[in-house]
């Protein structure tokens, strides 16, 4: 058995080590406490808070103290992609904010605000950067491709998609509506990615293309996506009436080499794009990679807009 609890040997022993050990921690132990206190002084003492941007950051003042800190606390670690080269944290406190700074910082207080989670923002921070300081991909040609909006609007988002894609449909209802509440700065661009495994894909490209020629690209577009288990001949040949299309004409373009040749050359260029699927978008010829909610395509547009040193579509921190 070994010795009791109060033997005297084992007292000494472990009250010599307990010393050592004690002697030993009690530095790293300040060390650490400071080193929590001075971090926490940095995040929330009013000194540091009273530095920040106030009237830049409405999104931000609406939040509590506690989402205030995990904010400040995700941001702190976040380095900015604008014209300060920090964190996005310390961008905020400089005498002149970087915009970059504050529109992220936005941005992030309303998803929290919607109850998304700091862990996720340096993931979408990351993201937005990514957009930004993309390569431009200038190969497109836009010679028979539709378009929605003001033809000389400063930023054209481009949309390659088909008429058999589920998850298009509800991407033309959102793009409507940003180009219509752009104010005439932003144009939408519709390129043909019919895939050969999805039967009628390519027919009914060229229904929509057909109808272009007679201006109504657009109300086919809708039709074929309302429609998207009706793409056989008759049923676009109908569509074509509906629309008060000149039927001969649309038979003759529906046949045209031409015409096949301008939806090949749409997903060719697609291909050297490198499209995943679609909806693919691509914004100022920038490969657009985050979510498909027109706050967060709006708020993209307008940080675009600032890069092109013109005034931003649309109206800031307006998110839903």
């Amino acid at each position: 058995m070994g010795h009791p609890p109060n033997d005297t040997n084992s007292t000494l022993h472990n009250g010599a080590l307990g010393g050592f050990a004690l002697s030993f921690l009690r530095p790293l132990l300040i060390f650490l406490l400071l080193a929590v206190l001075v971090t926490a002084s940095e995040a929330a003492s009013p000194d540091e808070l009273s530095k920040l941007p106030w009237p830049l950051l409405p999104k931000v003042s609406k939040l509590n103290n506690d989402q205030r800190a995990a904010l400040f606390e995700a941001l702190k670690q976040e380095p900015n992609y604008g014209e300060c080269k920090d964190t996005i944290l310390s961008c905020l406190r400089k005498t002149n904010p970087d915009k970059t700074a504050v529109r992220v910082t936005n941005f992030c207080a309303h998803l929290l605000s919607l109850g998304i989670p700091p862990v996720h923002y340096g993931g979408l921070i990351k993201e937005r950067a990514k957009f930004m300081n993309a390569e431009v991909a200038d190969f497109f040609s836009f010679e028979e491709t539709p378009i929605m909006g003001n033809d000389r609007a400063p930023i054209t988002i481009v949309e390659f998609a088909e008429f058999k894609c589920r998850y298009c449909v509800t991407m033309g209802p959102i793009l409507k509506k940003v180009v219509e509440e752009s104010n005439g700065n932003v144009r939408l661009l519709f390129k043909h990615f019919p895939l050969k495994s999805h039967p009628g894909a390519a027919l009914a490209s060229k229904a929509s293309q057909a109808a272009h020629r007679q201006g109504k690209f657009w109300e086919m577009y809708e039709l074929l996506f309302r429609n998207m288990e009706k793409h056989e001949m008759e049923d676009l040949l109908r569509y074509a009436e509906e629309l008060g299309l000149d039927i001969e004409k649309f038979k003759r373009d529906m046949e045209d080499s031409q015409l096949a040749q301008v939806i090949e050359r749409d997903k060719m260029e697609g291909l050297k794009a490198n499209l995943k699927g679609t909806p693919t978008l691509f914004i100022n010829g920038k490969l657009y990679q985050l979510r498909h909610e027109d706050f967060f395509l709006k708020d993209v547009i307008n940080e675009e807009a600032e890069r092109l040193k013109i005034r931003p579509p649309y109206k800031e921190w307006a998110y839903p």
